[in-house]
């Protein structure tokens, strides 16, 4: 991949070459940095955990990349099951100071907003991950076998764990024994999966209830596959991995495998933020220590701010060390950590417009919105082209009443995104809440368009249902798009809301009853529920029972009766 650059020496024979040094921004729960492809500079995920690398549908189409059919039965597979992929090469791959050529990708399974560099580039050499610094680095050892490859630390206090071997030879991820609550779980070191989880079936096996009163649900996530998968979050007296013991944390337990059967647990980038790690593929063994602060996205010990572990490694020296370290602590919860990295970054560097952008995100986590506000308005005002930026904006804009400034900033972003990406989702998401779902569909057309299997297609599909209904066209189109997510994710109340309206719409007063009925049973604070059940029913001849919906929903949202009205959706509407 590229030429003896720089090395350390531990002794006459042990000597260690760096290939380069990978800039890694937190983006989102990613660990992100920038690339070039066919010249475009293009933003990937470092995912350890993938076997190969990978990019969703949308992102090859824009990026105008031809893709081949791979060999019948070939599926890439992850959370939330297999999925059909092709595959491209792509031509010039730009990646630390270096043109690669014909770089094979993936193209398929679901889309986590940015493509994907697997093991089989990232591992391709001995791997440092000190991302609680913001860096990514491949080294070439050479005489290393017996040496520690911990050079950070100056006192020689260090964990090191031997890597397992793979399911194939041809695949270079990193699997760890690992002990929980006394028994051996197969774990594998994944930089793309955004928090530390374990399987149903592994859970069950080191003793885990999931039953028990302790254990919390969690949100529904997903991987490669194409569907949602339920999630709790359970604690764990005891997990061991190599030297190092942690006790009394929790994580999430996820139900269903992480897709090839055999491993039964993820750790994630929050446990490899928490700690400096190399990956030494050459010795076969992971060296590492403790950064300090929370492990596990899901422990009930915060981050805490005031004591945020400092990570191990050499001092910030640039504005850019400091801006990548605030990302990483940002990442971790740690927001006044974060806020001191960015405050000094823009203090090194006051006309850099990223670093605003990112201090933006940190004053948004720490609720002070106004604050966020003036900072997007530096960093638009030295870098007007920024669509996550401006989109952050529109955000904090339509929060502050300011439909104006947030429908400019949206109109702004329109020309930057490109077709079926995540950004232009929140496009869509932003105009239906701007009262204008006529022109969130689109976007939402495209974006279905590119992901007819994505693991957040039944969200996007009554998404569409949704603005449809609001704007009142294509209903009986709506109508099937609303049955398709419920028949994808279940009988969740924000599509069967979504039902009852398209329902509603048609005059389908029985069924719309039904659904909305079925709605306010898992949901009964929900005024757009509760209001249109009360439109229902006064057209379907219930009328005493229907203005008590009404009465009802206004007391749960004074507003909702002004917005519906705005729809063709008040009571005295046909």
């Amino acid at each position: 991949m590229g030429v003896l650059l720089a090395s350390h020496a531990w002794g006459s024979d042990c000597h260690l070459g760096k290939y380069g040094t990978l800039p890694v921004e937190m983006v989102g729960g990613q660990a992100t940095t920038m690339v070039k492809i066919n010249g475009t500079p293009t933003r990937l995920a470092l995912d350890t955990g993938a076997f190969y690398n990978t990019m969703s549908k949308a992102a090859a189409t824009s990026l105008s990349l031809r893709t081949r059919a791979l060999p019948i039965g070939v599926r890439i597979g992850g959370i939330g099951g297999s999925s059909d992929a092709s595959y491209t090469d792509i031509k010039e791959f730009g990646v630390l100071d270096s043109t690669l050529h014909k770089i094979d990708f993936f193209v398929g399974g679901s889309d986590t907003g940015r493509g994907l560099l697997g093991a089989n580039l990232l591992d391709a050499a001995d791997l440092e991950l000190d991302l609680a610094n913001g860096k990514a680095t491949l080294f070439e050892a050479d005489h290393c076998n017996k040496v520690s490859m911990a050079y950070w630390t100056k006192a020689g206090i260090y964990d090191v764990a031997d890597i397992e071997p793979a399911n194939s030879e041809r695949d270079r991820r990193t699997f760890l024994s690992v002990t929980i609550n006394g028994k051996k779980v197969r774990a594998l070191l994944d930089s793309g999966a955004s928090f530390t989880l374990l399987t149903r079936d592994a859970a069950e096996h080191v003793g885990i209830d999931l039953k028990a009163p302790e254990v919390k649900p969690g949100k529904p996530t997903y991987g490669v596959g194409s569907k949602l998968v339920k999630t709790w979050i359970v604690p764990v007296d005891k997990f061991t991995v190599g030297t190092e013991t942690i006790q009394h944390s929790q994580m999430e337990v996820l139900d269903g495998g992480i897709g090839d059967g055999k491993t039964d647990m993820l750790l994630g980038v929050d446990f490899i933020l928490a700690h400096h790690m190399f990956i030494a593929n050459s010795q076969k063994k992971v060296y590492f220590t403790y950064n300090g602060g929370r492990v596990f996205t899901f422990a009930t010990a915060s981050g805490d701010d005031d004591h945020a572990g400092a990570a191990a490694g050499d001092s910030p020296k640039t504005a850019n060390d400091y801006a990548l370290r605030g990302q990483a602590h940002l990442s971790r919860g740690e927001s006044k950590a974060a806020m001191a990295d960015l405050d000094e970054a823009i203090r090194m560097a006051p006309g850099q417009a990223d670093y605003y952008a990112v201090r933006a995100r940190v004053l948004v986590a720490q609720k002070q919105p106004a604050a966020a506000l003036s900072d997007l308005d530096k960093s638009l005002g030295l870098e007007p082209k920024n669509a996550d930026a401006l989109l952050l904006r529109a955000q904090l804009r339509l929060a502050h009443e300011d439909r104006t400034g947030a429908a400019a900033d949206v109109t702004a972003a329109n020309t930057l995104v490109s077709a079926g990406s995540t950004q232009a989702r929140w496009i869509a998401s932003l105009y239906i809440q701007l009262e204008q779902p006529t022109s969130a569909l689109p976007y939402l057309d495209d974006w279905i368009r590119l992901h007819s299997n994505d693991a957040l297609l039944g969200s996007a599909l009554n998404q569409r249902c949704w603005a449809r209904s609001l704007s009142n066209q294509m209903l009986e189109e709506a109508l099937k798009d609303c049955r398709k997510a419920i028949k994808r994710d279940g009988e969740n109340p924000t599509y069967l809301d979504s039902l009852g309206l398209v329902q509603l719409r048609l005059g389908h007063y029985p069924d719309s009853i039904k659904a909305y009925e079925q709605a306010l049973a898992q949901r009964p604070q929900f005024a757009w529920s509760r209001y249109g059940l009360g439109l229902a029913k006064i057209r379907q001849g219930q009328t005493d029972a229907g203005h008590a919906d009404l009465v009802a929903a206004h007391a749960i949202d004074p507003q909702i009766e002004a917005r519906a009205v705005k729809y063709g959706l008040g009571a005295t509407a046909p």
